[in-house]
């Protein structure tokens, strides 16, 4: 089936991830014991089937950890993961080819969504390609973090395609390839050192030639 969009997670798929934990140092310093237990709850997270309340069931995690209330925890994790992490972006470029490839590929009628883990917020401004999306969200709004096929097929349905109908772009080989792949998408796999995996579809180190290197996937039949 023809591609019909093309969708992308943001972190360590938009730039490169050694510039982003360059600039994160000093925050991950000075806040090591949150961000260490905000993984670990991140990981259980994605072991908890039908979630009714993503961001309440998160706070109560982290609660947990923290020794502080849920509504405590929820503030910590707003101000300090979501927002203050969050203005490191400012100082992050992503790829080079990357703003040619999403210009390309809107000329040519191609659909363009983001996926990521995180809220977007504004990742796409910093990175100044915030006007090239049809459809940006994150996993967070469906109740479930990749690799769930929900996110998935969410964005699919927002996208009006099929989920066979998206071309699928990430990072990660166990939260963007597999989870894509078992939605029954289509996927690229951004990885530095080129390294291929069985799920993926292409794997590629950056955006260099983005289009003409996908050129097989998007008119695959």
């Amino acid at each position: 089936m023809a591609v019909k969009a093309v969708a992308f997670d943001i972190d360590g798929t938009l730039y490169p991830n050694w510039r982003m934990k360059f600039f994160s140092f000093p925050f991950l310093l000075s806040h090591l014991s949150l961000v260490m237990n905000f993984s670990r709850v991140r990981k259980d997270l994605r072991e908890i089937e039908n979630i009714s309340d993503f961001r309440v069931t998160q706070s109560e995690l982290m609660a947990k950890r923290l020794g502080v209330t849920a509504e405590e925890a929820a503030s910590i994790v707003e101000k300090i993961i979501y927002k203050k992490w969050e203005n490191i972006f400012k100082r992050v470029r992503p790829y080079s080819g990357l703003q040619k490839a999403l210009e390309e590929l809107k000329s040519r009628g191609f659909l363009l969504g983001v996926l990521s883990d995180f809220p977007v917020g504004n990742k796409l401004n910093y990175f100044r390609v915030e006007g090239h999306w049809d459809v940006t969200m994150s996993s967070e709004d469906t109740g479930y973090l990749k690799p769930h096929t929900a996110p998935f097929y969410t964005l699919a349905e927002k996208l009006g395609c099929r989920p066979e109908e998206v071309l699928y772009v990430g990072n990660s080989y166990e939260y963007d390839v597999k989870g894509a792949s078992a939605a029954g998408m289509k996927t690229v796999y951004v990885q530095w050192q080129g390294k291929n995996v069985p799920e993926a579809d292409l794997t590629i180190r950056n955006f260099k030639s983005f289009v003409k290197n996908i050129e097989f996937l998007l008119r695959e039949d």
